[in-house]
Parts: C-alpha cells; sequence; structure tokens
C-alpha cells in the first residue's frame, strides 16, 4: 500500500478522494482489530505505512492504533526508522522513544504492574532500577515483564541488563515450577531476534534441565565472539559478551563448576579493558564471586598497572589472603598503602608542597572508603591512621580521616576506639575557635563530632556494664546532635527509673513529632512551587521510619513513610529501614527480604549484617512456636 500512498499525486482529484476514503475505511478496520487485539504482522505493516499518508487524519489515526497495540508493534516500528519515507521514518522514531505503551498486562501481578506504571516515561537510570526491583520479587513474579524488557527495551544496554537479571535468579527447586518458568519465557520472546533474547533461549533449556547447559553456553559465548571480533553485529559488544560470561561464570560456579568459571574467564580475558577501571571491575567482580585466582591472573597479565595503582594491589593482596598465603598478602597490602607516601617527620613534610600533601591524602582517604566496601577493614584503619599519624590533628585532611575511621569502628562495634580517634579532636576544638571554624567552613559541624565521641563513650560504658554512667552521656551526646535518632533508640532501650522512662518518653514524642512537622513543611515546600528537595524530603521519611520502627509509635505510617523514602531514592540503609519497620509490624518474610536487598548494595556492613542475623533468628523461633 505504501506504492499506491506514494502514486497520489499522480493521480486525479477523483481517484485521490476516492482511494482516500478506501484508506479511511481501511485505517478504520485496522484501529478496530487493534482495539480488540486481533491484528497480525501485515495490519501493523499496513499501520506504520499510512503513517506517511497525506491525509493527517489518517496519520494520527494510525499512530494512535500502534500505541494501542504497544509493544507487540515494538520490532515492526524499531525497523521503520529506517523507512525510505521520512515521514514514517520520523513517526517511528517518535513512537519508539515516547514508548507510550503499557508495559504490564492484566495477568501481571500488582505489585508488577505498580512498578511498570509509566515505565516509558521514565528517565533510563530510573527504568535500570525498575529492571532490578522486577528481579527482586518473590517467587520470580517478574519474570514475564523482565522478559517483555529484554524484547521491546529500545535501549540494548537495558534491555541486556533485564535479561541478566533474570538468569541472576536462583532457579525453583521444583520441576514443574522450572518448567513453568521456561514456558513463559519462550512464550513471551516468540521469534525476537534481540541478543539478549538469545541468552533467554538457552536460559530457558537451563531451566528445565535444571543445570546449567556448559556446552550450549560456550557455543552461544563463541557465536557472539566471533560476531564482535568480525564487527558482524551492532547489537553484540566488548562488554555485552563479557557481562554474559560474568553471568555464565557466575552461575557454574554456583552449580559447582568452579574450575570451569575460571577457565572461561579467562579464556576471555582480552575482553576485560586493559584499564585501571576495566581491572578494577574484573577484579572487584571475580572477588565477589569467590573466584580470586582470575585476579592473580589478571595481575600476572598487567604487571604494570598493578603495581601502580593501590586498589588494584590490595585486590591481588586480598585474592592471595584467601589462598592461604597470609604473608605475601599482608606484604603485597603494604606494597600498595606505600603508594604515594605521606611524610613521616618534620623535614619530610618541609620537602613537600602542601596540595602534593592533601592530594596524597585524598588518595588514601578514598581509597581506605573503598576498603570498607569491600569489607576489608585492617587495611582501611591503616589508610586512616597514615593520614591521622602523618598529618597534625589543626589538619583538615586528618579530621575527616578521624570522622571515616571512627565511623567504620563505630560500625564494628569498637566503642572505645572511637573515643580514642576523636578524643584529640574534640580537645583541640574545644580550645582552638580558629579550627572550629575552618571546620565549619569545609562543612565539618564540631557538635556533631563531640556528640559521637560522647555517644561511643556511652556505648563503652554500656558494653561494661555501667548503664547508670552511660545516660548523662546519652543525654548530652543527643543534646549535641538531636538528629542522630540513634542516641535517642539507645535510650530508649536502656532500662531506668520512672524519672528516666518520662524523660526518654517526652524527647521521643518531641523527637519525633518535629521530623514529622518537618516532612509536612518540605511537602509544603514542594507543593508551593519552591525549591523541591526531594532527597531532604527523601531522608526526613527514613529518619522518621528508622526511629518509630526501633521505639515505638504509628508503625504502619513508619512503615509508609520508609517505602515512599525509597520511591524518591535508594540505597542500602534506607532499604535496611524498611526492613526493620517491615520487623517492626511482625512481616518477618518481607524483612528478611528487604535485608537481603539492603545486603546486596552494602555486603560488608556489619549492621546491616547483624540486623539479618536477627531477623532469621526470629524466623527460626517463630517456626518453632508453630511446630506441633
Amino acid at each position: 500500500m505504501g506504492s499506491i500512498i506514494r502514486s497520489l499525486t499522480s493521480r486525479s482529484i477523483w481517484s485521490r478522494t476516492a482511494l482516500s476514503l478506501s484508506l479511511f475505511w481501511w485505517s478504520g478496520c485496522l484501529v478496530a482489530a487493534a482495539e480488540s487485539g486481533r491484528y497480525s504482522s501485515a495490519e501493523v505493516a499496513e499501520l506504520i505505512e499510512q503513517l506517511g499518508d497525506e491525509s493527517y487524519a489518517t496519520r494520527m489515526r494510525a499512530r494512535e492504533a500502534l500505541q494501542r497495540i504497544g509493544l507487540e508493534a515494538f520490532d515492526q516500528l524499531r525497523l521503520a526508522q529506517f523507512h525510505s519515507d521520512s515521514e514514517i521514518a520520523m513517526s517511528a522514531k517518535f513512537l519508539i522513544s515516547s514508548l507510550m505503551v503499557s508495559w504490564s498486562k492484566e495477568s501481571d501481578p500488582e505489585e508488577v504492574r505498580d512498578t511498570l506504571l509509566e515505565y516509558g516515561a521514565c528517565s533510563e537510570s530510573e527504568r535500570s532500577s525498575r529492571i532490578d526491583r522486577l528481579a527482586e520479587f518473590p517467587q520470580r513474579m517478574g519474570l514475564p515483564a523482565l522478559v517483555r524488557i529484554t524484547c521491546f527495551e529500545p535501549s540494548l544496554r537495558l534491555s541486556r541488563r533485564a535479561a541478566l537479571a533474570l538468569m541472576r535468579q536462583p532457579m525453583a527447586d521444583d520441576p514443574a515450577m522450572r518448567r513453568h518458568h521456561s514456558e513463559q519465557i519462550l512464550e513471551t520472546l516468540a521469534d525476537n531476534d534481540r541478543q539478549a533474547a538469545d541468552w533467554l533461549r538457552v536460559y530457558a533449556d537451563d531451566l528445565v534441565r535444571g543445570d546449567y547447559s556448559r556446552e550450549r553456553w560456550r557455543q552461544l559465548i563463541a557465536q557472539q565472539r566471533r560476531e564482535i571480533d568480525s564487527a558482524a553485529t551492532q547489537q553484540a559488544t566488548r562488554a555485552s559478551v563479557l557481562e554474559l560470561i560474568r553471568v555464565c561464570a557466575t552461575r557454574a560456579a554456583m552449580a559447582g563448576m568452579r574450575q570451569e568459571a575460571i577457565e572461561l574467564s579467562g579464556e576471555h580475558m582480552d575482553l576485560i579493558p586493559p584499564t585501571t577501571r576495566g581491572l578494577v571491575d574484573a577484579c572487584n567482580w571475580a572477588i565477589e564471586n569467590g573466584l580470586h585466582p582470575i585476579v592473580l591472573d589478571l595481575r600476572q597479565e598487567h604487571a604494570h598497572l598493578f603495581d601502580k595503582q593501590a586498589l588494584l594491589l590490595y585486590s591481588a593482596a586480598e585474592a592471595t589472603k584467601v589462598s592461604g598465603k597470609n604473608d605475601e598478602a599482608e606484604r603485597l597490602a603494604r606494597q600498595a598503602s606505600a603508594i604515594r607516601p605521606l611524610p613521616e617527620n618534620p623535614e619530610a613534610k618541609g620537602a613537600m608542597q602542601p596540595k602534593e600533601i592533601e592530594d596524597a591524602a585524598l588518595a588514601h582517604r578514598e581509597i581506605g572508603m573503598k576498603l570498607i566496601e569491600r569489607g576489608l577493614f585492617e587495611w582501611a584503619e591503616r589508610e586512616f591512621r597514615m593520614i591521622i599519624d602523618s598529618l597534625g590533628v589543626d589538619s583538615i585532611p586528618a579530621a575527616r580521616a578521624r570522622a571515616d575511621l571512627a565511623e567504620m569502628l563505630g560500625e564494628l562495634q569498637r566503642h572505645q576506639d572511637v573515643v580514642d580517634v576523636l578524643r584529640p579532636l574534640v580537645d583541640r576544638l574545644e580550645k582552638d575557635s580558629k579550627l572550629k571554624q575552618r571546620l565549619l567552613m569545609n562543612f565539618f559541624d564540631y557538635r556533631q563530632i563531640r556528640s559521637n565521641a560522647k555517644y561511643h563513650q556511652a556505648l563503652s560504658s554500656i558494653e561494661a556494664g555501667d548503664g547508670q554512667k552511660a545516660k548523662p552521656q546519652l543525654v548530652r551526646a543527643f543534646q549535641d546532635n538531636p538528629r542522630n535518632v540513634d542516641i535517642l533508640i539507645t535510650m530508649y532501650r536502656l532500662d531506668g527509673d520512672e524519672a528516666w522512662r518520662d524523660l526518654v518518653m517526652r524527647t521521643l514524642e518531641i523527637s519525633s513529632r518535629q521530623i514529622d512537622q518537618s516532612i509536612q513543611d518540605q511537602r509544603d515546600e514542594n507543593r508551593r512551587g519552591g525549591k523541591e528537595n526531594k532527597d531532604l524530603l527523601s531522608d526526613l521519611l527514613n529518619q522518621y521510619a528508622w526511629l518509630v520502627s526501633n521505639t515505638e509509635g504509628n508503625l504502619q505510617k513508619a512503615l509508609s513513610y520508609s517505602l515512599e523514602s525509597l520511591e524518591i531514592s535508594t540505597n542500602g540503609a534506607k532499604l535496611d529501614t524498611c526492613a526493620r519497620c517491615y520487623y517492626a509490624i511482625g512481616d518477618l518474610d518481607n524483612a528478611i527480604r528487604m535485608q537481603k536487598r539492603a545486603l546486596k548494595l552494602m555486603p560488608h556492613s556489619p549492621p546491616l549484617r547483624r540486623q539479618l542475623n536477627q531477623f532469621e533468628a526470629a524466623q527460626q523461633e517463630r517456626a518453632k512456636d508453630s511446630e506441633p
């Protein structure tokens, strides 16, 4: 029909009118078919051709019909972006980019439909976050949606992300359930020809078998390697094939084929970008999946980069330590800490420029923070203490290092060590108003530092069994920093007489009311068209939820606030709060699910790990109580 439409210009007015009426009737038929769900590829093709019709009404009716058809028209629209008719190509690009289609189906669970609500209108980063959320739902309830996104997501990167997220999920133990999941995948994929769709077809076969199909995955990887090596496709990239290899290696390791995982990764090591970032990412992945020999192979291959970059050397040290060679691991860690050395005495300090010292201190602080994220607390402590020992107590980089080290030690429940780290700075600040002002100019609040020292002194007293001594320390700590609700939570949990309980409950009521009022004020500010600060609102919601879920109050409201906070922004701490809210209302299943989600983002966080242990212990206790 496209050729007929384009030939209209050479026809008589009568012929043009008759044919336009015919097209109007045919368009109406196709629209009705789309509305009823009865349409074929040929009918979709006709609608796409009508996007270039001379009649504006016909073009608009075709566009609306294609939007109603939705995802099933996606592949043909994707091809139409390269149509020889510029009008059709432009309209197809608009329909693809606008994504004004429903990504959910009536058969999807409510949670999935909520997650996919206005999916197409979201930014790419938000769509990525929603893909992760779909993958985290229990019993694989997000599986059909993830396959849908794999097939139709305009961003090939997100298409692959959806497929990989699905493949990372643990398989069901029940063979019938695995077969059902396999059928769901294949039915939704149909004849989709995307790279990620090929991944899922092999994965569907794995589900039926209940195992990792070593040979089929190797064949698929080899095929896609040939494609990228010969530049035969735009869908497969070195990065996407590398990610597939990592997923396959992870699944092989989980299936007990650890050596296969190591060999598969080693055979394609050339796909790893030979840059610091590329090697750090590869080392992190290998360590997280227990494939430490890969790190040592990378070090042997890229020794010149490892020897210059502290994080890479620390990765090698960690892999060496896991292999049982503790002395060699410690040697490598010390070699890493010696990169960009700080002055050890006044003479060395005088030989360096102040900016050079500051930059070196900043580099060591960043390394220390990275080591904390990886759970390498002993080596992180050495990095921070190096800064503290090399620079004066009045140094801003040293003050930051003290604060970072104190936070880490606090999470490790080394309360007296926190006090010892902070006390020199607190004592100096009590006498040095100029330093206090310099800290304020660098976003350091002296009262928060003093509060933290007092708080951990109180925790140290409680740990020693002297709760009476801890009470005034807690009160003073909270007076210095009333935003730290953990202090108030500790006060609430500490036994005391009637006067103590009255003080705590009065303080708790005032604090929770003030936070709630701040939440309402922020919402009013946003509604009035003021400067919207969603991050501040999210933090306030999270603060209220954490306080109430750990003490007392309206627990349902706390949960509602926590969930609202997560809708604005998600991180491990806020997921940890949400888990606590579920625990407080007795929903242990959701508490554990949320806590595991938090640990996925912060796998080495001691507080998050302790809270998960608490929830799992409670679940086991409940199971015992329910036994006949």
